[in-house]
């Protein structure tokens, strides 16, 4: 049994010890109604063992918001071909399922991403809610990934 939160309200409310310092959206104008300009909102998470990078900003009352993970390298067929041939099974599944969020790159590393437009201001609130949201459609399939893939390191 996994601690990781299953919804968007058990991972708000797991995260709500969390200090608005820990992810620097004390720093942020447009969190307090001052006019923030060019300001984007950037932090890093960790969930499942993989490394996420978000960037957001604000304009015309809207949030736009960029997730990023690298959540690995593919394995060579030499070095593990069931290893290979089910990563791909779950690859496959997650592109279709996830809408293309999940992709492999000429170089083999397996990317999530996600692109989103909210018609909301940029709040702490949104940015969290967009991102369990995310995190709980790709749940399932990073678990699996896990299985054959190993997050790469952060240095």
């Amino acid at each position: 049994m996994s601690d990781i939160p299953s919804t968007a309200l058990e991972f708000i409310e797991a995260t709500r010890h969390v200090e608005d310092g820990a992810l620097g959206l004390e720093q942020v104008p447009a969190f307090r109604g001052a006019e923030s300009g060019d300001a984007a909102l950037e932090f890093t998470f960790e969930y499942q063992g993989f490394l996420f990078a978000v960037r957001a900003d604000a304009s015309d009352q809207k949030t736009n918001m960029t997730f990023r993970a690298n959540l690995g390298s593919l394995p060579y067929t030499a070095e593990d071909p069931a290893a290979r041939s089910n990563a791909i099974a779950v690859l496959t599944s997650a592109t279709r399922d996830l809408g293309g969020r999940v992709h492999l790159t000429p170089r083999q590393r397996v990317i999530l991403s996600d692109e989103i437009t909210v018609n909301e201001p940029l709040t702490p609130i949104v940015l969290m809610s967009r991102a369990a949201r995310l995190l709980l459609r790709a749940k399932p399939y990073l678990e699996l990934l896990s299985a054959y893939i190993r997050p790469p390191i952060a240095i």
